[in-house]
């Protein structure tokens, strides 16, 4: 009288055992998010001759071929030296480079920054998890940014913000007075005094933590005209919201 239940409770041992040794026999499989790149990745318009940029291979001829014009720079590891390639500048280049002429220092910061962006992508690693909102470069992006952020036009300036333990965020030290998105992928930040644009250049895992980052350029002016700079930003949000500045170049 009791064969017939210790059967039943067999199968019903025999059919869990076979269902669990299947999930653990195949793992779930992990969303793979590519490396990207937006518009606001110029390289290839800087260049002597444009080269289309269709795969990531592509950044290494991008970096290795010539500029649309050579530019003469002091303070090299060469001394004094003409840079004509992203290859020229990641050989040559230190923190004091300068170029000879005053007015050529705009368009070396636009080559130099692309440069690095290209570097930067050709590194980065596809992610498995992303945290970024679907509009990056929000109006709230300045109460959420650290304050190296913020438009600071001197050395002097940025030790004197950076031993203030007041100020914590970009808003702190240049308060928003007016926003403008001229599209998903860039957006203009106005304070009193001057204004920075900041576009998306691209997307990917720089730095091997399996979280997409984001790598965004910023256009620093002061008002009257009198001011510029180009700067490089790695950018990244953890699930609960927190954004990390991974790099600034």
């Amino acid at each position: 009288m009791y064969f017939k239940p210790l059967l039943i409770a067999s199968a019903m041992f025999f059919l869990v055992t076979a269902q669990g040794c299947v999930t653990n026999a195949t793992p779930e499989s992990k969303v793979s998010i590519p490396v990207s790149w937006n518009t606001g990745f110029t390289l290839s318009e800087l260049l002597a001759s444009s080269i289309e940029l269709t795969t990531i291979e592509d950044l290494e001829r991008l970096i290795a071929a010539p500029w649309y014009a050579d530019i003469t720079m002091i303070h090299t590891k060469a001394g004094d030296s003409t840079f004509n390639s992203c290859q020229n500048y990641f050989e040559k280049a230190i923190e004091t480079t300068r170029t000879a002429k005053e007015n050529e220092m705009g368009p070396y910061l636009e080559f130099k920054v692309m440069c690095e962006a290209a570097s930067l992508l050709l590194s980065a690693k596809d992610a498995t998890s992303s945290y970024l909102p679907e509009l990056v470069l929000s109006n709230d992006l300045p109460n959420l940014l650290p304050k190296s952020v913020a438009l600071q036009t001197s050395l002097e300036e940025s030790k004197r913000n950076a031993n203030n333990a007041a100020l914590s965020h970009w808003a702190d030290i240049t308060p928003l007075t007016k926003y403008e998105s001229q599209s998903a992928t860039k957006s203009t930040y106005y304070h009193d005094g001057g204004y920075q644009e900041l576009e998306i250049i691209g997307r990917g895992d720089t730095n091997n933590d399996l979280i997409e980052d984001v790598i965004v350029v910023v256009h620093d002016y002061l008002d009257g005209g009198n001011y510029m700079n180009i700067r490089l930003l790695v950018l990244s949000v953890d699930k609960q919201n927190n954004w990390q500045l991974i790099k600034e170049l």
